[in-house]
């Protein structure tokens, strides 16, 4: 299967990157192409629930939070978090 690459500055890199590493331009892009999906894929990696729960308690400790939290119900719920001007029933 081949590519075609139709950019001249594209063509030039790949074929000095095989140079530079004497190795086949498929070789040389195979191995860049490796390094970079690999990059991506831990950029886009998503945090495990071990990692969220570290990183929530480390927040509580730099914070002074101790734990756990007391159980909080609706009605203190919606008083905390009343907006002024902003009845129920209007």
């Amino acid at each position: 299967m081949a590519i075609l690459i139709k950019n001249p500055e594209v063509e030039r890199k790949a074929r000095e990157l095989a140079a530079l590493k004497r190795q086949t331009i498929t070789r040389a892009l195979d191995e860049a192409l490796d390094r970079e999906l690999q990059a991506a894929r831990q950029e886009r990696r998503r945090p495990t629930l071990q990692e969220i729960v570290a990183a929530t308690e480390d927040l509580h400790a730099k914070a002074g939070v101790r734990g756990p939290f007391p159980a909080v119900t609706k009605a203190e719920w919606d008083e905390i978090n009343e907006v002024p001007g902003m009845a129920e029933d209007e």
